[in-house]
């Protein structure tokens, strides 16, 4: 994860943007106070929130668990999406 002070941020805030959405990455904000604030891209902060309500419910998360195992185990199968 990058850091950058609020003046280096000031000073580039349309590379910061820039690289902040083509890399994906969080970028920390250090302000003059000492005070943190984080950027990211807004589909990313949406992954992130979709991910934790989906682990939130204990029986989903370990419904999704076993799915990922299962197809890191190799048992993961392919089908094609039928329409409707």
């Amino acid at each position: 994860m990058n850091a950058v002070t609020w003046k280096e941020a000031e000073l580039n805030l349309g590379q910061l943007f820039e690289r902040v959405i083509a890399d994906a990455e969080p970028t920390i904000v250090i302000t003059e106070s000492g005070e943190r604030v984080v950027l990211l891209p807004l589909d990313e902060y949406n992954s992130w929130k979709e991910t934790l309500y989906l682990l939130s419910n204990p029986a989903n998360a370990d419904h999704l668990r076993r799915s990922i195992a299962e197809a890191q185990a190799g048992k993961a199968q392919e089908r094609e999406l039928l329409e409707e």
